[in-house]
């Protein structure tokens, strides 16, 4: 059973959406790294160079897994490549390409993020740019989490302005087929992505939740998380 797990977040928010799943991962006993490449002072890396920066965070690990949430999806895949790792989760986001060029977002969210730049190519953090959509924004859990106004207003405080150009950028992926890989869906938002992580065999677990599971139910997360580790340490391609 590996003793390392890495947990990526989205580009669009900071590390700190996965630490309550952190916390319960690490009292079940695993090992839990929560890289943080966003910075207050410095604006953020390239899509193409993002996990060259978590990379320069971690210490060596033994057998991990990688798991991405949302849009590090990606991200999890090729830091998995990068690491030789035992297993990739994906958590509520696309599933990559099995190799090839793949981008920040998929088309339809990247028509979203045209529509929302101001005049000088900058967008609205994050948790905005579901304003007008309040279905939308249910989904997403991001009116669960402004429940509570102080947690919020840090947890927006952290997020940063990205530029419309950051999501023309992508990642040219490496073959992957060969890294065992699962799935976990908490939103109706990525049926579609649990739909092709069934049609490729992977494992998968489907919660009922938002798409910020990881912050607001982390029990439930931590819990998922294990039991996709599980299966892939019994999978015969393992």
């Amino acid at each position: 059973m590996p003793s390392d797990i890495v947990l990526l977040a989205g580009p669009l928010v900071r590390a700190s959406s996965w630490q309550p799943t952190a916390g319960e991962l690490s009292a079940r006993g695993w090992r839990v790294h929560v890289p943080e490449v966003l910075s207050d002072d410095q604006p953020p890396p390239s899509w193409r160079e993002w996990s060259t920066h978590v990379l320069r965070q971690l210490p060596p690990l033994r057998a991990p897994v990688v798991v991405g949430h949302s849009s590090a999806g990606t991200l999890a895949v090729e830091l998995a490549i990068r690491l030789g790792a035992s297993g990739v989760i994906i958590v509520d986001g696309d599933v990559p390409p099995r190799h090839g060029p793949a981008v920040p977002v998929r088309p339809s969210l990247r028509d979203l993020v045209r529509s929302l730049a101001d005049d000088d190519g900058m967008l609205p953090v994050w948790s905005r740019w579901f304003d007008a959509d309040a279905h939308r924004k249910s989904l997403v859990g991001v009116d669960r989490l402004a429940n509570d106004l102080k947690a919020f207003a840090e947890f927006e405080a952290g997020l940063p302005r990205m530029t419309i150009s950051w999501f023309d950028d992508t990642i040219e992926l490496a073959p992957w087929d060969h890294i065992p890989a699962g799935f976990i869906q908490t939103s109706a938002i990525y049926d579609h992505a649990a739909e092709e992580a069934h049609r490729r065999g992977w494992p998968c677990i489907r919660l009922d939740g938002t798409h910020l599971h990881p912050t607001l139910k982390p029990d439930e997360t931590s819990e998922a998380i294990v039991a996709i580790i599980k299966r892939l340490a019994e999978s015969p391609s393992s």
